[in-house]
């Protein structure tokens, strides 16, 4: 039997030389029929001596991790016999057996976790550099901005009807990218490292009312009504980052407000209970929670997918609300730089809250 077209169906390959991986061919009861030089290394023995052995003389539980290899498609871990030595095994069937390739686990992950490792020193450094560059993408959009919102008011002299109306098309579009890149430069900054937690004592209820009064703007005209609500204990105050705390609760009431033209929104703050820090996986400690509850924000399932996610949000059908998800991926990270924990909970046809965890200190 001819094994080097069995594995490469031509004879022009050396298979013993030009493959990389230990590869093993087996009939179907495990007998080995053929083996390439790498194996006989990796198994620490002679090729006769594998050529006269059952698969299952070398592999925990062969029969059964080559059938799911087989039917997964993808590898599996194999591991030696008596000795504490793991490879990613793959296998592939054809009418004489089975093709078998080794291949080195933990190189594998080694090399994935440094594969991993420069694509996160990467992206940090890309996020930096991107907000170091702020000012200079934001001011010829400022400008921009600036002088067309000064025009539109005929600070510039009089203009035609045609010309009024295309400044102001000039000034909208702009002030929408002008938002849009501070959010981009938002989600840069999160991402990067260069903004530590500085903890403090601070007072919740005062901040969120601030917040809240800050956005008068954005609810101004709608048909919302926003309430705050606090558990008695929130008259004193909490140990958190006040910068950070107070730009989780702006991102999330912006990403309401800008979503909804009526209904209730319910800030409420409160002390998580015991049975909450375990359900989300929190470490003993104490805690401080808030949430925000829109009983006009009705999200789907499909909405919920990309809630955090940007980048995968692009690809998905929900690619028109990309500056909400880049605005909550903010705010994911925020929170978790705090050490906290946030998530979604939605009533199809009811209410959608944003829920957010810190720890104190």
């Amino acid at each position: 039997m001819d094994f080097k077209k069995i594995l490469f169906k031509t004879n022009s390959i050396d298979v013993e030389k030009a493959l990389p991986d230990a590869v093993i061919f087996t009939n179907k009861e495990g007998k080995i029929q053929w083996v390439n030089d790498i194996s006989a290394e990796i198994f620490e023995t002679s090729k006769m001596h594998l050529m006269t052995s059952n698969i299952s003389d070398f592999i925990e539980n062969s029969q059964s991790i080559i059938s799911n290899a087989v039917i997964m498609n993808k590898p599996v871990i194999a591991k030696f016999i008596d000795k504490e030595i793991y490879y990613d095994m793959t296998a592939r069937q054809i009418d004489e057996g089975y093709v078998l390739d080794f291949r080195d686990a933990i190189a594998n992950e080694i090399n994935n976790n440094v594969q991993e490792q420069d694509n996160t020193i990467i992206n940090r450094e890309k996020n930096n550099f991107l907000v170091k560059l702020s000012n200079d993408l934001k001011a010829p959009i400022q400008s921009i901005v600036g002088f067309s919102q000064a025009m539109a008011d005929g600070l510039g002299g009089t203009m035609s009807e045609q010309q009024e109306k295309y400044i102001r098309i000039i000034n909208k579009n702009s002030s929408d990218l002008m938002y849009f890149i501070g959010k981009l430069l938002e989600l840069s900054q999160t991402e990067s490292d260069l903004k530590i937690p500085e903890f403090k004592q601070v007072d919740a209820l005062a901040m969120v009312n601030s917040v809240v009064k800050f956005n008068e703007q954005l609810y101004k005209g709608k048909d919302v009504k926003i309430s705050v609500r606090a558990e008695e204990e929130y008259k004193k105050m909490i140990h958190t980052d006040q910068d950070i705390y107070k730009n989780i609760l702006q991102d999330l009431l912006e990403v309401i407000l800008k979503s909804v033209d009526m209904g209730e929104l319910v800030i409420s703050l409160f002390t998580p209970n015991d049975e909450i820090i375990i359900n989300k996986g929190l470490k003993e400690g104490i805690y401080t929670g808030f949430s925000l509850s829109s009983s006009a924000l009705l999200l789907s399932e499909n909405d919920l997918e990309c809630m955090f996610d940007p980048y995968k949000i692009l690809d998905s059908t929900n690619r028109k609300n990309v500056l909400r998800a880049i605005a909550l991926a903010s705010v994911k990270n925020l929170v978790q730089s705090l050490g906290g924990i946030i998530w979604v909970e939605s009533q199809i046809l009811k209410s959608t809250s944003f829920n957010v965890i810190l720890p104190e200190g």
